[in-house]
């Protein structure tokens, strides 16, 4: 059976070294990698969460073909004195996409490469200390036959 887009990045990123020594806290260790909110009996920061924004099907003659680019929003969430947390994520996570092909099943072809097609950065108020916010948007070669 095939495995979800959300299901292989969680699975790799729960295992790539700068993202676990950021992301990952306690005994036995959780890895702060969540699907559509923040942990509803509180969150402990920094924590990143995954949304997919947009998959529109691909078509070929023959009809609909697996592959399709899957637009996906990274919300990483920080906090502290200032935006350090939250900068130090976006960049394990840039790293890890930079290198992620669990999407395709294909390592090593750049033409499937994940692109960050957006960077915001943010400010949550009324929160104490300031919780940092950083929204990654990303365009990811998926393959849904694998």
């Amino acid at each position: 059976m095939p495995t979800s887009l959300k299901e292989r990045l969680f699975r790799d990123a729960s295992v790539f070294p700068a993202l676990v020594a950021l992301l990952a806290s306690g005994s036995p260790a959780v890895f702060r990698w969540r699907d559509q909110q923040l942990n509803p009996q509180g969150e402990t920061f920094p924590a990143v969460v995954v949304q997919q924004i947009s998959n529109p099907n691909t078509y070929g003659v023959a009809g609909r073909l697996p592959t399709s680019t899957v637009r996906v929003q990274f919300s990483v969430y920080g906090s502290g004195n200032n935006s350090q947390n939250a900068d130090a994520v976006v960049t394990a996570l840039t790293a890890f996409l930079d290198q992620w092909s669990g999407g395709s099943g294909i390592s090593g072809l750049p033409q499937y490469s994940n692109l960050i097609v957006a960077d915001r950065d943010f400010g949550i108020a009324k929160t104490e200390p300031l919780t940092y916010l950083r929204i990654v948007d990303a365009q990811l070669f998926f393959d849904d036959s694998i």
